[in-house]
């Protein structure tokens, strides 16, 4: 699900939405001055970070600031952290110092290149836009810009001979703001919005349990009354349009009540194919596995074991991809199994598979192998006193409370009960209670501290914490995934006993809460119980689905098998490969095999002179010969026999058995995981199939609740979800019930 503000939320939800939009930007590229280009000089604010400008890296998140006309109160935007030593901040792009009316503002980018030509700038200034500017380049060439009216602007406008670049700012839609960029693309970005679009859909497809590749497929109809797509014509974009080439897609909503536009990424695809007549002009683009169909033939048995991760990595710089993002769980988990003869795209499914995981990809065209499973979870803190017990804030049981002599704490009503001298015999059922006591003022040396750390990295909608008689008076709750901070959140609700926090909490594997404050002197922390909330707060309401939804029962699964691999040595040796060839010396080539084999020689005419083998897996040999002229090339080895143990996940008394085979289960307590997700996944077999009024912000493989008259509150997995666009937004969604 992506992130909305809570205005959006609502406003979809009415019987009566505000004005949809989209917006579709392509274009022909400068890879090298993207790849290479550099802020070189400017002043920022101390929260920017120009790096990221030319690989589209920055976050979705926008710091509230005191800007005229700019900071809203909806939810959408985040404090700004102060500027003190060790702070971290979210990657919101390029931020000027400095107020554009206060001065002119320019900005250098040093291209760290050859000169260059190149036709067309793309700059994504945000809501906040500069309205009069300038380009001025190295040999003083410069191109005015004046009344400019889009956040995401381009011009085909060619620059010749470039080494640095200065943006001159002169005047912005605001005017007493600063300059914001959040991505700058050297070259000719065409940018269609609602006025050139006539029809478009998006159509994502996730499976829930990685039993096959993802796919995400897009097309979109243009207007063309201008010819300006026809292939005849010189100056046609269509003429720019390469195999591959990258298209972003946004969605929009007027938000009610204002003129303000909330965008929504739809995602970054690649072009497939183009057609066009006098009338329109059809483009359609694919996800990035589409074409990775590179043969990856370098699996290699490992004794040892080898983790997932390392193995996922591999996979991916044989594909050739540089953007990926894999679950740092995958370092922790292990394999001895060589990956088969597969593709590329498919070797990552298995991987992802074998971990529990899904692979897919997100909205920036980042691949993404991410956990898809409730993680376990434990606390701990930074001090706790012997009677205290930090590990049992995360069961759903009431605690006990010792009485104490803390300030308004101790009760006489029998619930409290009195504290042992000795240690040994402080045994009842508490929660965390702090080692660290506020002073007069209710506050700490050192401030009190639960960490919980999840096994995975996962989102959840709120949290809740149960509280003993004593309360914090401050709270800052602050989320990590992989070390890096995520979210970092001053509680601003009421501190009561039973506390609420209802907001989004995204992917994130440690959460941090410290404690600023008690609300009575000479008190300690005493939290009772934690947990967290669901998901998601998204419900798809009988009004939001423009269709009955038709409900398909699946076959009945009675059981799930999953074969864990052993790898045996082979009892003898066996010709692999055997063909006449004709070589020079000096030639090198590779040979493959289709089952995993070892321990490889090599033969000209039944001789080992001539050729000696230079590199080899489980699944090929590469070879050098010393030798010119026709030869009889023979291969031996020992193909590896294979031993099958099972884990079994038992369903019904009755159904078919399936059987979960993964060549990379090698342990047999990842096959028990395995067989336990993949029959979570059976248990609840049913799927719903309806038409939507269309959620931009849903994604596919979202959990969501599904209106139901004979279930309440009912979880549903989408794994296939289709938005279009016809001046307005529908969709249609394939779900399957969620195991409780």
């Amino acid at each position: 699900m992506q992130k909305v503000s809570k205005e959006y939320k609502a406003s979809m939800k009415d019987s009566l939405r505000e004005r949809a939009y989209i917006m579709i930007s392509f274009g022909v590229v400068n890879q090298e001055a993207q790849a290479k280009a550099k802020v070189d000089s400017g002043e920022f604010a101390y929260f920017s970070n120009p790096d990221n400008l030319f690989n589209e890296g920055t976050d979705d998140v926008v710091y509230a600031t005191l800007e005229e006309n700019f900071t809203r109160v909806d939810g959408s935007m985040y404090f700004l952290p102060r500027n003190k030593p060790g702070a971290m901040f979210y990657n919101t792009g390029l931020v000027g110092k400095n107020l554009v009316s206060d001065g002119l503002y320019e900005v250098t980018i040093n291209l760290h290149a050859a000169p260059t030509d190149f036709r067309g700038i793309t700059i994504n200034f945000g809501e906040n836009y500069p309205t009069d500017f300038d380009f001025v380049t190295n040999t003083g060439q410069k191109v005015e810009f004046r009344d400019n009216d889009k956040a995401v602007f381009t011009t085909e406008e060619v620059l010749e001979n470039v080494t640095t670049l200065t943006l001159v700012i002169h005047k912005m839609k605001n005017l007493r703001s600063r300059l914001r960029i959040y991505s700058f693309r050297f070259g000719y970005g065409l940018v269609y919005y609602n006025d050139s679009v006539m029809s478009s859909s998006l159509e994502s497809y996730v499976s829930p349990i990685g039993a096959d590749i993802p796919q995400i497929d897009f097309s979109v109809t243009l207007k063309n009354y201008d010819k300006y797509f026809n292939v005849d014509n010189p100056k046609s974009a269509i003429n720019f349009l390469e195999t591959g080439q990258e298209m972003d897609i946004y969605y929009g909503y007027q938000l009610p009540n204002s003129d303000e536009i909330e965008w929504v990424r739809g995602n970054h695809l690649l072009c497939s194919e183009w057609e066009s007549d006098d009338y329109t002009a059809t483009i359609r683009c694919q996800d990035v596995f589409r074409n990775m169909d590179t043969e990856y033939y370098k699996g290699l048995y490992a004794p040892n074991g080898k983790n997932y991760y390392d193995l996922a990595i591999e996979v991916l710089e044989a594909a050739g991809e540089k953007d990926y993002y894999v679950d740092p769980r995958l370092k922790k988990l292990y394999t001895k199994n060589p990956i088969p003869r597969v593709s590329c795209k498919e070797a990552l499914q298995i991987i992802a598979n074998a971990c529990r995981c899904v692979l897919s990809q997100s909205r920036v065209g980042t691949i993404q192998i991410k956990s898809s499973f409730v993680p376990e979870a434990a606390a701990s803190s930074n001090g706790e006193t012997d009677y205290s017990h930090v590990a049992k804030i995360l069961t759903d049981d009431t605690k006990d409370e010792y009485a104490t002599l803390a300030s308004n704490y101790t009760t006489a009503d029998g619930t409290m009960f009195f504290l042992p001298r000795a240690a040994s015999k402080r045994t009842l059922n508490t929660g965390f209670i702090s080692e660290q006591q506020s002073d007069a003022d209710g506050k700490f040396t050192a401030n009190p501290m639960v960490t919980i750390v999840q096994e995975a990295a996962c989102m959840y909608y709120g949290v809740k914490f149960v509280f003993g008689n004593a309360l914090p008076s401050g709270m800052v709750i602050r989320t990590y995934n992989n070390n890096e901070l995520v979210t970092e959140y001053e509680v601003e609700e009421e501190i009561t006993k039973t506390l609420v926090i209802l907001r989004d909490f995204y992917d994130f594997d440690t959460m941090k809460i410290e404690f600023t404050g008690t609300a009575e002197p000479y008190n300690r922390i005493v939290l009772n119980n934690f947990a967290f909330g669901d998901v998601t707060d998204f419900t798809m309401e009988r009004q939001d689905m423009t269709s009955s939804p038709k409900a398909i029962k699946q076959e009945l699964v009675k059981e799930v098998i999953v074969p864990c691999y052993s790898y045996q040595p082979g009892n003898a040796e066996e010709s692999l490969v055997s063909e006449d060839i004709t070589v020079k010396s000096g030639d090198v080539e590779t040979f493959y095999v289709g089952e995993p084999s070892y321990n490889f020689r090599a033969t000209l005419d039944e001789s080992a002179s001539g050729v000696s083998i230079t590199a080899w897996g489980n699944y090929y040999v590469t070879v050098k010969f010393s030798k010119t002229g026709t030869f009889r090339l023979e291969i031996l080895g020992y193909r590896y026999k294979i031993v099958e143990r099972y884990a079994t996940k038992s369903l019904n008394s009755r159904g078919k058995s399936v059987k979960w085979a993964n060549p990379l289960i090698s342990d047999m307590a990842i096959a028990t995981e395995l067989a336990e997700w993949i029959g979570d996944y059976y248990t609840a077999g049913i799927e719903y199939e309806y038409d939507t009024r269309g959620n931009p912000e849903i994604d596919a493989n979202d959990i969501v609740y599904q209106e139901n008259e004979f279930h309440d509150g009912m979880k549903v997995n989408i794994y296939r979800h289709t938005i279009n666009f016809d001046q307005a937004f529908s969709g249609k969604v394939t779900a399957r019930r969620v195991s409780s």
